[in-house]
């Protein structure tokens, strides 16, 4: 049968999606194209490595929704005894484990599955995960590994939030959460529940900065330490990372030379969780986080809300690149939410009113002025002659272009005076700034 010129240009677009993830197409033993059977015609059948049937792939043509062919292929897939079955036009992708009773539905993808993913799977569904729910999650949860550790109510509330999510078939959560909360012993908890139940074998942990790795390093290696966490910048060079269940990586390793594509496959991991959601997913960074096909879960105390308070069927309607462009950076929207609606939020008010806390108290603001930064307040900003040259700087430029010690000192020391009956060692924990170089030498000695 001659093929619409539509479906031949998603047929390309499939080919080249499936070689970009290792697929060989012009090997038979890696791939069939069009098995007429009695019930129809299966466009591609994905083999494993001793020849069998893994996956039937079903092509639609570009402008149709290949979720609706699921039950079509379906058919195939039962008749052919394989156990997976995919659905593309070549732009959207559908994956689903049709023979798990857990998955009744098949979810959308970024990026196809290699062979090994596949082989991987077809492993793991004879031993189906429990649901997550099955596990309790009580304050003692992680007692017996840490006695003195207890989790607070909100942190289990966000655990049974996702729990009730992903037995329902959700894949993606986004926790808002206030700063100093401790989101790093709820992600732990968080991936012990998902280890236990056999809902994840492996875990990715993404964070922006070295510093927080090895922050996160030192309770990963304490509450996780049977699964051996390491961080994968060294454990890459010293192959301790096969060996582990929970990887912890930096965006920006990950990105060096895309090492993302040539050191994992995209089902490599299970569980993707996202630190400081709210950065990490955007620009460069979006197209390392996309390429893994896992369950995503975002932290953040600050997400981007592009498309809250917006007419989105009017915008969609006068400018569709506008609405592009606003759900490429919300953070909402990237994570499955509705505008404004995480999954599970808990911010500053709700620590600070929390009837088993307070957990954490509301910010005082120190009025602190010197002349330079009055003048940067003004119109024309505060003028400086640099290098024989007069330039002149807004508020919002110290101490991003231009760092003036003697602000910065003048704010520590005013600090210092309205707190002087704090400890100086304390003052660390209390003070945020724009980088290192402005911190400790400017405060005075006690």
């Amino acid at each position: 049968m001659m093929l619409g010129r539509k479906e031949a240009f998603s047929r390309i677009l499939i080919d080249k999606a499936l070689e970009a993830s290792g697929w060989d197409l012009l090997n038979p033993r890696q791939i069939q194209f069009e098995l007429n059977m009695a019930n129809g015609r299966a466009d591609y059948l994905l083999r494993d490595s001793l020849g069998r049937v893994l996956c039937v792939l079903e092509a639609k043509r570009e402008h149709l929704d290949p979720y609706d062919a699921k039950e079509q292929a379906r058919g195939y897939a039962e008749n052919l005894k394989a156990p997976f079955i995919l659905l593309s036009n070549g732009r959207e992708h559908w994956f689903w484990n049709y023979q798990r009773a857990d998955q009744q539905d098949a979810y959308r993808i970024e990026r196809l599955p290699c062979r090994e993913d596949l082989e991987r799977l077809k492993l793991k569904n004879l031993q189906p995960p429990r649901p997550l729910r099955t596990e309790i999650v009580s304050p003692d949860y992680l007692r017996a590994i840490v006695p003195d550790l207890r989790l607070r109510g909100y942190q289990i509330h966000a655990l049974e939030e996702i729990a009730k999510g992903y037995d329902a078939g959700q894949r993606k959560f986004l926790l808002e959460m206030a700063t100093g909360t401790g989101k790093t012993i709820l992600c732990a908890a968080l991936i012990r529940h998902f280890l236990k139940t056999r809902n994840a074998e492996r875990v990715l942990f993404i964070v922006d900065r070295i510093e927080l790795a090895k922050q996160t390093m030192e309770d990963f290696n304490v509450i996780l330490s049977e699964y051996k966490p390491v961080i994968y910048k060294t454990a890459r060079r010293t192959g301790e990372l096969l060996g582990s269940s929970v990887v912890i990586a930096t965006i920006q390793s990950l990105m060096t030379d895309r090492r993302y594509r040539k050191e994992f496959t995209p089902f490599y991991f299970d569980l993707v969780v996202n630190d400081e959601a709210h950065r990490s997913i955007y620009g460069d960074a979006r197209e390392a986080v996309q390429f893994f096909q896992a369950t995503r879960v975002g932290l953040t105390a600050t997400p981007k809300a592009y498309l809250k308070n917006i007419n989105l069927t009017r915008l969609a309607a006068e400018d569709p690149k506008s609405l592009e462009a606003r759900q490429l950076r919300d953070t909402y929207h990237y994570f499955g939410c509705e505008p404004g609606h995480p999954t599970f939020r808990y911010d500053i008010i709700d620590a600070v009113k929390d009837p088993r806390g307070p957990f954490l108290c509301l910010p005082k603001i120190i009025d602190c002025r010197s002349d330079i930064t009055t003048q940067a307040l003004q119109e024309a900003g505060w003028a400086v002659m640099i290098s024989e040259q007069q330039e002149s700087y807004k508020i919002q430029d110290l101490e991003r272009k231009i760092l003036h010690l003697i602000v910065i000192e003048l704010c520590a020391r005013r600090f210092y005076m309205r707190h002087s009956g704090i400890q100086r060692e304390k003052l660390g924990n209390l003070l945020s700034s724009q980088s290192t170089r402005h911190m400790p030498r400017h405060l005075p000695r006690s």
